[in-house]
C-alpha cells in the first residue's frame, strides 16, 4: 500500500453572500475531488490545536502527527531548516506595503525574486553583523539574530490586513526593541529598490527546532513536495526527503505540471508522498471570492486530476485536506475544523467535497494528531 496526502493550502472557507450563501467548495466545479470523496470516506479535522495561532506551520506539523506543544519553536526557524541556515534566534520576515501606519499588502505586490536579493543585501550592509537578512522567494525573507534573547511576540502579517501596524509591533522584552529598529531601518531601504513595497515586517521567531524522523514515527520512506521554505523545512526536519520543482510561485500562476509529475514519480520509490500547493491561500488573503472558486477549480485538473489518472488508485490511500480554512471575507487564517476525505478505506454517503457534507462523514470529528493514523 502506498500513501498519498494532499494539502491545498487554505482552501476551506465560510459560506459567502455573493455565492448565494455557498462556500467557494460548495460552488466550485472539482470532478476529481468529488470522485474521491463519493468513493470514500470523510470527515472535520481541528488542525489548529487551542492556544495556537491558526498557520499553516501549526497546521502541517498538526496533519502529519507532531505535537506543537511539544515540538514547535516558531515560524522562522523552520524556513530556516529548507535552507540549511542556521543562528540562535531565526524569525520570519516580508517584504511589505504599508500606507499611512495601516498594512495593505503582505506581499510587497509579490515582488521578483531579483529585487527581493537587492532589498535583503542593502539591509545587510547598513546593520550589525550579529543580524542577517537571507532573501527566500519573492517577498519571503528570514532574519537571523546571533545573541540571546527572549522570547517575542509577532504577528503575522497578513493578519492584519487593513489594520494599524502600531498595535502589532513585537513585543515582550529588549529584543523586540531591535527587531523594530530593523523594521524602521527598512522604510529607508525598501523603496529605493521598488514602488511595490515599502519595509520589512519580522515575525515568526524561535530556536532551531528538532523533530522525530518521520520514518521512525510510521516506518514509511516518505517524500515532501511544496512551493514554500515553510513546508519543505518541515519535510527536512523529519526526515523525509524533499523534492523541489523548478518554475513554483506560491500562486495560482504556478507550475501545476511540474508539482504533479513531480508528486507521481516521487510514488515509484516513496512509500508515502505528501504535496503541499499554495495559491489558493493566496488568492484567499487577497479576498477574491472568484478567484478562490477558480483556483480550486485548476487545483482539481491540474493536480488532483492528473495525479488520479496516472496512479493505479487500488494500491493507494489517498487523503485530501486544507491545512486550514482562509476565509475571503476575513483574509486571514481561522482554527475552524477542516473537511477530509480518504480514499482507499470505506465508503460512506458523502459525495462532494466541502465544508458542510463532510461534517456527515462516518469519521465526523476528527483531532488533527489522529489524522495519520487513520490514514496508515
Amino acid at each position: 500500500m502506498k500513501y498519498l496526502l494532499l494539502i491545498p493550502d487554505g482552501m476551506a472557507d465560510w459560506r459567502i453572500e455573493k455565492l448565494g450563501n455557498k462556500t467557494p467548495l460548495e460552488v466550485a466545479d472539482k470532478p476529481n475531488i468529488d470522485f474521491l470523496t463519493k468513493e470514500g470516506c470523510c470527515g472535520i479535522a481541528r488542525t489548529i490545536p487551542k492556544g495556537f495561532e491558526p498557520g499553516s506551520d501549526i497546521a502541517n506539523l498538526t496533519i502529519l502527527g507532531i505535537d506543537v506543544k511539544k515540538y514547535y519553536t516558531g515560524r522562522g526557524p523552520i524556513e530556516a531548516l529548507a535552507r540549511g541556515i542556521r543562528g540562535k534566534i531565526v524569525f520570519r520576515c516580508n517584504i511589505v506595503k504599508v500606507d499611512n501606519g495601516v498594512m495593505v499588502d503582505y506581499s510587497g505586490g509579490k515582488i521578483e525574486d531579483s529585487i527581493a536579493k537587492k532589498i535583503f543585501k542593502a539591509l545587510n550592509s547598513e546593520i550589525p553583523e550579529f543580524v542577517r537578512f537571507y532573501s527566500g522567494r519573492s517577498y519571503r525573507g528570514l532574519l537571523v539574530v546571533n545573541k540571546d534573547g527572549c522570547k517575542v511576540k509577532t504577528t503575522p502579517p497578513h493578519d492584519i490586513i487593513g489594520k494599524s501596524i502600531h498595535d502589532h509591533l513585537p513585543k515582550g522584552c529588549e529584543l523586540s526593541e531591535l527587531l523594530i529598529e530593523l523594521m524602521e531601518i527598512s522604510k529607508g531601504v525598501v523603496p529605493k529598490f521598488t514602488e511595490k513595497a515599502n519595509m520589512v515586517w519580522i515575525w515568526g521567531g524561535g530556536r532551531i527546532p528538532s523533530f522525530p524522523r518521520f520514518k521512525d514515527m510510521y516506518g514509511l520512506k516518505a517524500a515532501m513536495i511544496s512551493e514554500v521554505d515553510l513546508i519543505m523545512g518541515i519535510g527536512r526536519g523529519l526526515g523525509m526527503d524533499v523534492i523541489e520543482v523548478e518554475g513554483v510561485t506560491g500562486y495560482i500562476n504556478t507550475n501545476y505540471k511540474g508539482l504533479a509529475k513531480a508528486t507521481f514519480k516521487a510514488t515509484k520509490d516513496h512509500d508515502f508522498v505528501m504535496l503541499h500547493v499554495e495559491g489558493i491561500d493566496e488568492v484567499s488573503h487577497e479576498g477574491d471570492v472568484e478567484r478562490k472558486v477558480e483556483a480550486i477549480e485548476i487545483y482539481d485538473e491540474k493536480i488532483v486530476g492528473y495525479i488520479i489518472d496516472r496512479i493505479d488508485l487500488e494500491d493507494f490511500r489517498v487523503m485530501i485536506i486544507p491545512d486550514h480554512p482562509t476565509p475571503v471575507k476575513l483574509r486571514t487564517h481561522t482554527d475552524d475544523p477542516v473537511p477530509f476525505t480518504l480514499f482507499g478505506f470505506k465508503r460512506d454517503d458523502v459525495k462532494r467535497f466541502d465544508e458542510f457534507s463532510c461534517r456527515k462523514g462516518k469519521f465526523g470529528f476528527v483531532e488533527g494528531l489522529k489524522l495519520m493514523r487513520l490514514m496508515v
